[in-house]
């Protein structure tokens, strides 16, 4: 547990730094977080999904902030798990599920499994 909870904090902190590497161990649970505001219709989507051999999405959660407003943002928190040994580049991509993503934001971040 206590492992798990070291991941955890150790991706959020990579995260804070814009770093786009990520180390994590099979069978591991890890958490990319990423600022979101679900009521412009906007959400981020897991692209590259179908190209995935070495992590799964596991959980996703939106969770307002502390003093939400209404049309405020909050943050998307994705878990996943770590299922084999290996690297898999991981894109989120900032959208509205009904348009093209040409032009939206995106994220690229590399998950090396040990």
């Amino acid at each position: 547990m206590k492992h798990r909870i070291l991941v955890a904090c150790t991706c959020i902190i990579l995260l804070s730094f814009q770093s786009s590497v990520m180390s994590v161990r099979t069978g591991e649970v890890f958490k990319v977080i990423l600022k979101s505001n679900r009521s412009t219709g906007y959400s981020w989507h897991w692209e590259n999904k179908s190209e995935a051999k070495i992590i799964d999405s596991i959980y996703v959660d939106y969770v307002l902030k502390d003093k939400a407003i209404t049309g405020s943002g909050g943050n998307e928190i994705w878990e996943f798990r770590a299922k084999r040994k290996g690297e898999q580049e991981l894109i989120m991509v900032y959208k509205r599920p009904w348009e093209d993503a040409d032009g939206d934001e995106r994220k690229t971040f590399l998950v090396k499994v040990k």
